[in-house]
């Protein structure tokens, strides 16, 4: 009987770890697949060149329909991107600091055409948006060191292609500098 309860206990400490480490996965990283609309591939994709592109881009950076994040924000939570410690490290930003972060994402000044080869691992943070019934409504990793870059769910054409502009990495070490006093 004793050997049947160690058994039993050894289990459920796996399992509890397993659920610990898929949980810390589901809020570091991206493991599904994501929908895109048909008409925001028609917008956005269907074209031959960079430049086509571009414009699309360019086109709809005012368009509402796809400003980041597409919904109503009740609050935003900046996390470390650390293996286990994220949800730890969260820390609820105050309104003033989450309509500065949702004004810079949605500014393509703060953003250029650069190329955004990187990791999602390679963030330093990640920005999580909620609605008033606390689902989550939009995502960014902000790869700041040695990279420049982000990466958003939902996406948004004024954040081009993710990579920072000069301006936006200085607006955004201000920005997290504000968030850090806080």
């Amino acid at each position: 009987m004793k050997l049947l309860k160690k058994i039993l206990f050894t289990v459920l400490i796996a399992i509890g770890i397993g659920v610990l480490i898929a949980m810390d996965i589901a809020d570091r990283d991206v493991f599904y697949s994501r929908h895109i609309p048909e008409e925001e591939i028609k917008e956005f994709h269907f074209y031959k060149t960079i430049e086509e592109v571009q414009e699309a881009y360019a086109r709809n950076y005012k368009n509402p329909e796809y400003s980041f994040p597409r919904g109503n924000v009740e609050k935003v939570k900046i996390y470390k991107n650390q293996f286990l410690t994220s949800r730890i490290t969260s820390r609820t930003l105050s309104n003033e600091n989450a309509k500065s972060t949702i004004d810079f994402l949605n500014d393509p000044h703060n953003f250029d055409w650069g190329e955004t080869t990187w990791s999602l691992k390679e963030s330093e943070y990640i920005l999580r948006f909620f609605d008033k019934q606390d689902n989550e409504i939009g995502k960014v990793w902000l790869c700041i060191e040695g990279c420049g870059m982000t990466e958003s769910i939902p996406f948004s054409p004024s954040m081009k292609f993710g990579g920072l502009s000069n301006v936006g990495r200085e607006n955004l070490d201000s920005l997290l500098k504000r968030i850090n006093e806080n």
